[in-house]
């Protein structure tokens, strides 16, 4: 925390309080609870150090919902500040979630709730690149039953008459 945050020209501290970081004449601070085991004191570290970098204002006047917005915010930013994938990638994984979960806790010194939360982030991203696969598969396969090359004799008589429909004169006749 400390190194990261002298880097960023952040002051961190400690105090028997929640973790906060506040802004003080361009001047940003953290403060971290330290009553929280340190896995949990640096995941609040990066928790608040999203609201130093990607955030501003004073959350005591903000509107509930856009407090809302700045926590969902920094606890996406949390999870891939504490176990970013480019990292992730490089380490041989156990097969097993629970085995997974214990390594990277220990490796990232992150809880295990954290980790957790990881790698069901990163396993929803796959599912959901294996699906979007699957439905532009599925959607080229159905726009190719579109293509009047492809149509049958009854189909091609059906969208011809639907056409004459669609060139109906405004005095109510059929149009040729």
């Amino acid at each position: 925390m400390t190194n990261l945050a002298a880097k960023l020209h952040i002051w961190v501290y400690a105090m028997d309080m929640s973790s906060m970081a506040v802004e003080n004449n361009g001047q940003f601070s953290i403060n971290v609870d330290r009553r929280l085991s340190a896995k949990e004191q640096w995941e609040d570290f990066l928790h608040e150090l999203c609201h130093v970098l990607r955030h501003s204002g004073n959350q005591m006047i903000m509107p509930d919902r856009y407090v809302d917005w700045q926590e969902q915010d920094a606890s996406a930013f949390q999870l891939y500040a504490a176990l970013p994938i480019s990292m992730l990638k490089k380490l041989p994984l156990p097969e097993q979630k629970n085995e997974m979960i214990a390594l990277l806790s220990d490796e990232f010194q992150v809880t295990h709730r954290l980790a957790a939360a990881r790698i069901e982030q990163i396993q929803r991203r796959v599912l959901q690149g294996i699906l979007d696969h699957e439905y532009q598969l599925f959607a080229q396969s159905q726009a190719s039953k579109y293509n009047p090359d492809n149509w049958s004799d009854a189909t091609r008589l059906i969208m011809d008459k639907l056409e004459h429909l669609k060139r109906k004169g405004d005095d109510g006749k059929w149009q040729n």
